[in-house]
């Protein structure tokens, strides 16, 4: 065989694996950049301002109602390989059942794992805890140290204090979801927790004067009603006192209440 055909025939056969060469890097360095296209995209954030509410539908078709000042967040792959939310805030799920992919609701401190169940849980960073309520189906709910698996009526609170969780029954799930509603419950709650309570769904800023007072407790349910009217309910059951300065709100020491409050809770 001459030695021109022979080159020629080298020529064609080194241009053929060149081409697939090329397009093995061409593709590689698409799909290279796919990937990396996935992987930086921003995740999908919920937010409301505080005194404000907001309701949402995920791509799952699993229905949120999220609570004044949260901040809920799921990836761009949610409902893909997994059902993954971060949540600081207080929030209220209807997750829609998917055995496949299990709804899991991720705080700084505890995790959250649901089917197809309703539930509410409640983060906010300056409480002194965690909770989560069970209204319907099954979760599983971890922590460092614990994990629980909650029934329906039954509630978990993670103290943030002691990295502990404890289970305990309610008695009306009902009242733990009354926010939906723009309506109050409060549970033998202290005052420091109320405080923010109010500060968020209210959009103001209440300071205590003592210390100790922030320990005083309240049960009861407040409608949806203006802020006075709750200050002047919460000044009527309890040694507390406020006034308004400057915009913010001081609760301070009832002195004349404050013996009879005592002996109360004797």
């Amino acid at each position: 065989m001459p030695v021109k055909k022979q080159h020629h025939k080298l020529y064609q056969w080194t241009a053929r694996i060149a081409s697939v060469i090329i397009l093995l890097l061409l593709t590689g360095i698409s799909v290279y950049q796919y990937a990396k296209h996935q992987l930086v995209m921003p995740d999908m954030i919920v937010s409301v301002e505080k005194g404000q509410k907001a309701n949402v539908v995920l791509p799952d078709g699993s229905k949120v109602w999220v609570n004044s000042d949260p901040k809920l967040s799921y990836g761009s792959r949610f409902n893909q390989e997994e059902r993954v939310l971060t949540l600081e805030g207080e929030a209220y799920f209807e997750v829609t059942p998917d055995k496949e992919r299990p709804f899991i609701v991720k705080t700084n401190e505890v995790s959250v794992r649901a089917l197809g169940t309703s539930f509410n849980v409640k983060a906010y960073g300056e409480d002194n805890d965690v909770s989560t309520v069970l209204m319907t189906g099954r979760v599983g709910v971890t922590s460092n140290l614990d994990r629980f698996i909650l029934n329906p009526n039954e509630k978990i609170v993670f103290d943030r204090q002691t990295g502990r969780m404890n289970k305990s029954s309610v008695e009306d799930t009902g009242h733990y979801i009354n926010w939906k509603h723009h309506i109050l419950t409060f549970n033998g709650e202290t005052f420091e927790n109320i405080a923010h309570t109010l500060e968020r769904n209210y959009n103001t800023r209440i300071v205590f004067e003592s210390e100790a007072r922030k320990q005083y407790r309240f049960t009861g349910t407040l409608g949806n009603t203006s802020l006075e009217s709750i200050l002047q309910i919460l000044s009527l059951t309890s040694p507390l006192s406020y006034e308004v300065r400057d915009s913010v709100i001081i609760l301070s020491e009832n002195v004349n209440q404050k013996a009879y409050y005592e002996k109360a809770l004797k």
